[in-house]
């Protein structure tokens, strides 16, 4: 976030937070890993579209947070892809926001 000169573990973990959607992704998978299928089996079209799934997915994949077992360079991903939360990371991204926070 710009202007707070945070540690860039508190800028990627705030940044994973500040969409609610990406936080349902995330705390779904945090549980298990998890398709496509089974993602959109578990989040009602009314709480969230299939394609803010996708971007939540993307964007959390891109912050490290979540991986998947998908072939690297596809443009789209296959329906049987698995995702699941890289639990080391988030806690460690976690542990470094609460120690900026409490200073």
């Amino acid at each position: 976030m710009p202007g707070i000169n945070a540690p860039e573990r508190v800028d990627r973990f705030h940044e994973a937070y500040s969409a609610p959607t990406r936080a349902i992704v995330l705390r779904i998978l945090l549980k298990k890993s998890r398709t496509y299928t089974e993602l959109f089996d578990l989040i009602p079209e009314d709480v969230m579209s299939r394609n803010s799934v996708h971007e939540a997915l993307k964007d959390l994949g891109r912050l490290g947070y979540v991986e998947d077992d998908a072939a690297d360079g596809l443009k789209r991903r296959p329906p049987k892809t698995t995702f699941w939360a890289n639990r080391e990371l988030i806690a460690d991204d976690l542990g470094a926001t609460v120690a900026y926070l409490l200073g």
